[in-house]
């Protein structure tokens, strides 16, 4: 058979390029900064951030300063006046495969390049936990979890552990550690890898079930799991303001719905014919034009099947390699496929997860639920207004809402997530606190 060209994106040559400023103005004017009743009359704010990578301000696939002072936290600290709010600050590059977008090619593609790099940690030596206990990589078990954080990171590859918890002579796990600062402000949005890491892999890696059979938590656990870090939180801080967070649906973000499922486009008969040979047994059918690729999939009784628009392909399949017959004249490996059955396990453990938290913030004192899964679907749908900018939308690169790894947001993203958390503060504890001018902030940019 012939090896054949089947792989068109079109060209997203609308993009918005926002060069960050040394120094932005990042408060609105309106707002008197009235704390409410957020914390007593008198006392500081003592706030700290529990997460993952969403909490620790992670994008274009790193950890680096420049990016983490947009993290949501830190913007959140800043408009709270937060009593000496300390980050894990990485010199940049970072740390991690950071993406750059190096502009467009002359066919009108952009240049995305992925750059190892390794930098230091520059507050190591600060002698208690950080306020922001972002941790890219931690799932839910992590919360509680009082085993070694130098051996977690070495058996789970991750060197993220040992960056931002550094030793358990800090607290033993990270609601320890949190909890050490005696905080009267917590943020807490965990679960999102408990899924995220089965999505993204194609469903060939999870946090459950088994080797042969990988699946996410399991919800029995997720909910206990769950129900013992609130409580932990609340009996050590009993009169703290603890604001969760649920979990978005990770298979609408651009990681999995940037490469169209049916961009197998065919331009000759002698094309079509080849392929229809080969698979016609199966019951696949081409033609001229686009087509849906041909994947490995463990829900086909062949092993392979014919993707539909109820298929999605992620953002971490090699593009050359579809150019050189990737989904055509040889399936595409299964780990860069979610297909419709491994969609179906996600969206049924994200429903799950979702009902857990909403049912247990209702049930512990001084919990109070931000519904983060509503926003990002009101984001999918119709877009995030930004007055003085054009509107931030879910579409890889174009939307400016998420950064190069298409998983965590741009700064403009983190902004958003932090106005609705403020904007939950002043509704819930009658505050006054001004919002983030997410106009000022930066998106993507284009590097040198």
């Amino acid at each position: 058979m012939r090896q054949m060209t089947a792989f068109t994106i079109v060209s997203m040559i609308a993009i918005t390029l926002i060069v960050a400023s040394c120094d932005p103005k990042l408060t609105s004017p309106i707002g008197t900064g009235s704390l409410g009743n957020l914390v007593p009359e008198g006392q500081p704010v003592r706030y700290v951030a529990v997460g993952n990578s969403l909490t620790a301000g992670y994008m274009d696939a790193a950890l680096f300063e420049s990016g983490q002072r947009y993290s949501f936290p830190y913007l959140i600290a800043q408009q709270l006046g937060a009593d000496d709010f300390q980050m894990p600050w990485i010199a940049d590059p970072g740390i991690g495969n950071r993406r750059f977008f190096r502009g467009f090619a002359p066919d009108g593609s952009p240049i995305i390049e992925a750059q190892r790099v390794q930098s230091d940690l520059l507050n190591v030596n600060l002698q208690r936990p950080y306020n922001n206990l972002g941790v890219p990589g931690a799932i839910l078990y992590d919360a509680i979890d009082t085993s070694d954080y130098v051996q977690r990171g070495e058996e789970r590859g991750n060197p993220y552990y040992q960056i931002v918890l550094r030793s358990n002579q800090l607290g033993a796990s990270m609601l320890d550690q949190a909890i050490a600062l005696q905080p009267n402000v917590v943020t807490f949005w965990l679960g999102n890898n408990d899924v995220l890491g089965y999505a993204t892999s194609g469903g060939t890696r999870g946090t459950g079930g088994t080797p042969e059979e990988p699946m996410p938590t399991a919800p029995s656990q997720f909910q206990a799991l769950y129900a013992a870090a609130l409580q932990k939180l609340i009996t050590a801080l009993p009169d703290a303001k603890i604001l969760v967070l649920n979990i978005p649906d990770v298979a609408a973000i651009p990681y999995f719905t940037t490469i169209p499922w049916n961009a197998l486009v065919l331009t000759s008969q002698e094309q079509v014919d080849a392929l229809n040979q080969a698979y016609g047994q199966l019951g696949f059918h081409f033609a001229l034009g686009p087509n849906g690729f041909v994947a490995e999939s463990k829900s086909s009784p062949y092993g392979i099947k014919q993707l539909t628009a109820k298929d999605l392909v992620l953002l971490s399949v090699p593009r050359d390699s579809l150019k050189a017959g990737w989904g055509s004249v040889k399936p595409i490996p299964d780990e860069y496929v979610l297909d419709s059955a491994e969609i179906a396990v996600v969206r049924q453990h994200l429903q799950q997860y979702n009902e857990t938290i909403r049912n247990l913030a209702n049930q512990f004192p001084n919990v109070y639920l931000i519904d983060a899964y509503q926003l990002f679907e009101d984001i999918k749908a119709n877009g995030y207004f930004v007055p003085g900018s054009n509107p931030l939308t879910t579409s890889y690169l174009s939307g400016s809402f998420f950064s190069l790894d298409g998983v965590h947001p741009t700064p403009k993203g983190y902004g958003v997530v932090a106005n609705e958390i403020l904007k939950f503060i002043n509704e819930q504890f009658g505050a006054d606190i001004p919002l983030i001018a997410i106009q000022n902030l930066p998106a993507i940019q284009v590097m040198p």
